[in-house]
């Protein structure tokens, strides 16, 4: 998957923690290639996703 995905997104990735930051990009490409939703949708599911991750929710 090209890591230029998620570049028009990137003021909304750079206010995460580095490590939130990789993880959700991770997340949103699989979300946006599994599930066919757009890319500001697999975006936010990748977010939610890797926060709680880091929260160990």
């Amino acid at each position: 998957m090209k890591k230029e995905l998620f570049k028009d997104c990137s003021m909304r990735l750079n206010m995460l923690d580095e490590n939130i930051h990789k993880l959700a990009v991770k997340y949103a490409e699989e979300y946006y290639i599994t599930n066919q939703c757009s890319k500001e949708e697999a975006l936010e599911r990748g977010i939610v996703k890797a926060e709680m991750e880091g929260r160990k929710l």
